[in-house]
């Protein structure tokens, strides 16, 4: 086994295919994932207006007039 992997030559051994398959999935989940924390972030970011307008004047805002 340690004679086969002397014997080849690390100019030529490339990652190939599987390689690059393996990057452009992995790129896809980053952005999936990206995608996905940009939404919650902007959730979060509205629910914490209406608790702050809740604490200011005491009273729900009706869920009709929220954005």
């Amino acid at each position: 086994m340690m004679e086969m992997a002397l014997s080849l030559d690390p100019n030529q051994v490339s990652p190939g295919l599987l390689g690059f398959i393996i990057v452009c999935i992995l790129g896809v989940a980053v952005w999936l994932l990206c995608r996905n924390m940009g939404k919650r972030l902007i959730r979060l970011d509205a629910e914490r207006e209406v608790e702050q307008e809740v604490a200011e004047t005491g009273e729900a805002i009706p869920a009709q007039n929220r954005r």
